[in-house]
């Protein structure tokens, strides 16, 4: 084990996406996580027993805690850190950046603090150009001493379903998630109704909730299981994610973004997401106004109007994150204004 990873709230993907060289320990894990993957031997609850026995792995050299801006798990990470400092003197310790809201608006009067903890980090992988402004904006000159680099996801053929080409896709379009106000749907439910009938929408919730008014050639998926998520994945021609931002909240990547390019699907969704700059030429990506039923319509149209390429693959997997963090993890700290973009 190389990398061992904290992380609370765990989802399927992430032990879907988890390096072989890495060790997982989950503090809590979302009520639809796939109960078959999470008897992969590499992953475990968090105990502090647990914990200090991977400390204490001969070949660990990174460990990975949750990100500044999630402020509660924050505080926790600041606990893993100072015990791993003192287990494991020389540990390298990382984190992937994705908040996309405003940081000094997320934290009012905590900035400072968080700006100061940040000393506690040696290694920053930001997963999107929009968290990278965000973080530098607000934490710029606390930055300067942290190995930084702005690593974009790569949408590549999904691991689990390996090439989709030539696969038959329906005339569908899949909303995978809680169909919310800030995921869009009230605006999606809208820009429906402007749209050809000969197609579905598919809304597959996870979350199992009472869904609200569906509109016409709508139907609810309640609480699929993984394999059902990736076969709409594999046979749907679109995935819509059409964000809108809310008070203290704003889309950070988007999974079903991520995993609709990576099963070869056309995506709509909105400038909101963080990787809005980083999709933009993007030919399978048609970017919309957030909160705008007739741009949702256009885009829909036009996605539906066409064949998705291939999965594009630039960026980075979550193995080529840790690869990078164990490379980095050879190297001193860089003198201040080093950190790469």
């Amino acid at each position: 084990m190389q990398s061992l990873r904290i992380v609370p709230d765990l989802r399927s993907s992430v032990v879907e996406e988890m390096p072989a060289t890495q060790a997982l320990l989950f503090t809590s894990a979302r009520t639809d996580a796939d109960a078959e993957l999470l008897r992969d031997p590499r992953v475990r609850p968090f105990t502090w027993r647990t914990y200090l026995r991977q400390l204490r792995d001969p070949d660990l050299v990174v460990l990975e805690v949750a990100e500044p801006l999630w402020f509660g798990e924050w505080k926790k990470a600041l606990r893993y850190i100072a015990v791993a400092r003192a287990v494991r003197p020389g540990i390298r310790v990382a984190t992937y950046a994705i908040e996309n809201f405003d940081a000094a608006e997320r934290l009012g009067s905590r900035t400072r603090a968080v700006g100061l903890s940040l000393r506690g980090l040696d290694l920053i992988a930001f997963g999107t150009t929009g968290a990278a402004d965000n973080y530098l904006a607000t934490f710029g000159r606390s930055l300067d001493r942290i190995q930084h680099a702005v690593l974009p996801p790569r949408i590549d053929t999904c691991t689990v379903c390996g090439p989709t080409r030539g696969t038959t896709r329906e005339r569908r379009v899949l909303f995978l998630g809680a169909p919310t106000d800030r995921k869009g749907f009230p605006v999606l439910r809208e820009a429906w109704e402007r749209l050809d009938p000969d197609w579905q929408l598919v809304v597959a919730d996870p979350s199992g909730d009472e869904p609200p008014p569906l509109p016409r050639k709508a139907e609810l998926r309640p609480d699929p299981p993984r394999r059902e998520i990736h076969e709409l994945l594999r046979t749907s021609a679109v995935v819509v994610m059409p964000s809108v931002r809310r008070p203290g909240w704003r889309e950070q990547i988007g999974l079903p973004l991520v995993e609709g390019l990576a099963h070869g699907c056309r995506v709509v969704t909105t400038t909101e997401t963080g990787l809005a700059d980083d999709l933009r030429d993007h030919p399978d990506v048609v970017l919309t106004e957030p909160g705008d039923p007739d741009d949702l319509a256009r885009g829909l149209t036009t996605a539906m109007s066409r064949l998705a390429q291939a999965p594009d693959r630039d960026g980075h997997t979550k193995r080529d994150v840790v690869a990078w963090w164990l490379e980095a993890a050879k190297t001193r700290r860089r003198p201040a204004g080093t950190g790469s973009r």
